[in-house]
């Protein structure tokens, strides 16, 4: 008898019965949002735990979406701030929120993409027809945080040191930062009403802690810089502040939105991620995701209608800009329209709980997208691990 494996025998035809029977992607909608408050840490929240921070967004979403939960078949959510005896944080938030039993669930963690990265896990299992209803979201109550979690293990530097190496190589100047600073502030109380949309409201506080009505370029400039006493530009202004809170989004087949009788807010076009190494810039992949994402959709920087660029630091949103109208990681961008980013301000302003931020955003650009009728948005998120991810949504 011959040792010759089967398998090692091609059958004709094989490889194009496989093919056969592959489903085409179905397309994935976000069809709700909703969060806690975004507030400072240390304040308001401090007592409450990730769990029940969590949970409150959720059940918020579902009450204002009258959504019913039964339909959930996964729930995929994130955290950075893990309770050692709770590390599967999705799962207990099914029971801690009365979602169904039968929905399965895991956590992931990925810096301050890991609302994106969860949002993805969910649409990759409708868009392949696993599921049809999907429940994915982060939270992070960073006043219980461990201060390492501020420092980048491979390197022993904050993301603030980074940041200003980074802002010396692609001279970002202070001045121009804090312009974004007080675009995300001014951008943000202009839109209190129409973000308190998308709040659960929690201990008497119903809007986040952190847009200021008061703010000015002169305010700014005064403060100090905070990373690099002596010729450093970053400051406490013009710096994501740190943050309590959760945030989720609801996504769905197009189908199965259909069916339910409801309409889209938006869908999700294309997803990317990128990475490099922590010395090209611990901040700057975004400079690879966008043109990669970009080029991947068939979409022109020009043709988006709204940009979300997640402000972990003014000079971070400046410097990717650069790099994309500079072609430094992919093809040039043509140039940033300052008028269409951030336009209900971002994460310094409203802040950065790191999990709920790529979720908070998501949910935040699909409503502007759907108030304006807007064709394309764009999210961009940098992350810790010098990495980085992107979506485009349509309408």
């Amino acid at each position: 008898m011959s040792n010759k494996r089967v398998a090692d025998k091609p059958v004709a035809g094989a490889n194009k019965r496989v093919a056969d029977k592959r489903v085409p992607e179905k397309r994935v909608a976000i069809v709700a949002g909703g969060r806690t408050p975004f507030v400072k840490s240390g304040k308001t929240l401090a007592g409450i735990d990730s769990l029940a921070l969590a949970s409150h967004a959720v059940s918020g979403m579902l009450g204002r979406s009258g959504i019913d939960p039964e339909l959930i078949e996964s729930v995929v959510f994130g955290t950075m701030t893990a309770d050692p005896v709770k590390p599967n944080l999705a799962r207990e938030l099914i029971f801690a929120s009365g979602l169904p039993f039968h929905a399965e669930a895991h956590t992931v963690a990925s810096y301050c993409i890991t609302g994106l990265r969860a949002a993805t896990a969910v649409a990759d299992a409708i868009a392949a027809g696993r599921i049809d209803v999907g429940l994915a979201g982060g939270v992070d109550s960073l006043t219980r945080a461990s201060t390492d979690l501020f420092r980048e293990p491979c390197t022993g530097l904050n993301m603030g040191q980074h940041m200003e190496l980074t802002c010396k190589e692609w001279d970002i100047r202070r001045e121009r930062q804090d312009e974004v600073a007080l675009a995300s502030h001014r951008n943000a109380v202009a839109a209190r009403d129409k973000l308190a949309g998308e709040i659960h409201p929690l201990l008497d506080e119903e809007v986040d802690s952190g847009p200021r009505a008061d703010t000015s370029l002169e305010a700014l400039a005064a403060l100090r810089p905070v990373f690099d006493a002596e010729h450093g530009t970053l400051t406490a202004g013009n710096s994501s502040p740190v943050t309590d809170g959760a945030a989720a989004v609801m996504l769905m087949s197009e189908e199965k939105a259909a069916e339910c009788g409801l309409e889209p807010l938006a869908y999700i076009e294309g997803m990317a991620y990128a990475a490099l190494n922590p010395s090209e810039g611990l901040l700057m992949a975004p400079a690879i995701a966008v043109p990669r994402l970009l080029e991947s959709t068939g979409v022109s920087l020009a043709d988006i209608d709204l940009i979300e660029i997640h402000e972990a630091f003014a000079a971070q949103v400046l410097a990717s800009a650069a790099a994309w109208e500079a072609g430094w990681r992919g093809a040039p961008t043509g140039p940033v329209d300052w008028n269409r980013v951030n336009v209900n301000g971002s994460s310094i302003a409203v802040g950065h709980p790191w999990a709920a931020t790529g979720t908070r955003i998501l949910t935040t650009l699909a409503n502007e997208m759907k108030r304006r009728d807007a064709r394309y948005g764009l999210v961009s998120i940098c992350a810790a691990g010098a990495m980085a991810g992107a979506f485009l949504l349509s309408r």
